[in-house]
């Protein structure tokens, strides 16, 4: 079985907003372990994502029940997940057996100051997203003006020291600009389409996805149907953005991010695609399209593992 790694998955917000369980699956979640095994993922960025959450809490105090439920899961499942995984779990992962976690922050508007990045990183957090859609203190989102402020590139410095990755999948254009200025560390986009195949804020002109691959970085396919047409999409519509990021980056900097279950339902995502365990079907389409092997597995999985393991340290 093929090795798969997905960049991006909404794995704590999802299990808790909608009091499924990850471990045992839920009939109308995408991506309960079960199909995440099935669809042989070894590796994945599993969020903290705060930008949705109760008038009563706070950023922090949401940020910290996802962290609790990561760091829960290895004993919760026998050992089937890893939080926080390391180079050694990664490299020894078989498909099909076990998943390896790595935490992604989707925003950083539970990080207090600077130097509390530092606590995100001891549990767990190795993939830096400074901002959801809106403005925060940190910089502008897609949906805003403007790029990085102050604050924002001395958490960019913070976060090389930690010798964290950067995702700029939610940012502005000109967030996404200023971060590629600033950062020395890996960049990639865990979960993005192509503004050339279907315009929209979220998704990524060419010079954005070329900038990210000239760093070694990759740019994850994600399977939202917003972003993909804006209306209802296809199988072939989510190869048409896969084969576009071929073409711009090349073979060695493509990869996977669904984003299953991020605030959308199964029926958002293209025809075809009702799981994670149903993602080996991008390692056929490419095999149909005559992408030699070597090249499938490096986009349905080795390009992601190879810059999220620079990471675990």
């Amino acid at each position: 079985m093929l090795a798969f790694a997905d960049a991006h998955l909404d794995i704590a917000w999802s299990s808790l907003k909608h009091g499924r369980d990850f471990v045992t699956g839920h009939p109308d979640s995408a991506l309960g372990l079960p199909e995440l095994l099935k669809g042989g993922v070894t590796l994945a960025g599993a969020t903290i994502f705060t930008g949705e959450h109760e008038d009563d809490e706070t950023h922090s105090e949401v940020a910290e029940r996802q962290l609790a439920y990561y760091e829960a899961l290895p004993g919760r499942s026998g050992r089937k997940v890893l939080w926080p995984a390391d180079v050694m779990d990664v490299g020894s992962a078989v498909p099909g057996e076990r998943v390896c976690l790595v935490g992604l922050l989707e925003g950083c508007d539970a990080v207090g100051e600077v130097d509390d990045l530092a606590t995100f990183h001891r549990r767990g957090v190795r993939v830096l997203g400074l901002t959801w859609n809106p403005r925060n203190r940190w910089a502008a989102g897609c949906e805003a003006e403007g790029g990085l402020t102050a604050d924002g590139l001395a958490l960019v410095r913070e976060a090389d020291r930690l010798g964290m990755a950067h995702d700029l999948s939610h940012l502005s254009r000109k967030s996404v600009d200023d971060l590629l200025a600033a950062a020395k560390g890996p960049v990639i986009a865990s979960h993005v389409g192509a503004d050339a195949v279907h315009a929209h804020h979220r998704n990524l002109v060419d010079a954005h996805l070329r900038a990210v691959a000239q760093r070694g970085g990759v740019v994850a396919l994600v399977l939202y149907e917003k972003f993909l047409t804006g209306g209802k999409a296809t199988f072939d519509d989510a190869l048409r953005h896969l084969h576009h990021m071929l073409e711009v980056c090349g073979t060695n900097a493509v990869g996977i991010g669904s984003d299953f279950d991020g605030g959308f339902g199964r029926d958002q995502l293209p025809a075809g695609i009702r799981t994670a365990a149903d993602l080996p079907k991008f390692a056929a389409a490419l095999r149909k399209a005559g992408v030699p092997e070597v090249d499938v597995a490096k986009i349905c999985g080795g390009n992601l593992r190879r810059v999220l393991t620079t990471v675990m340290m």
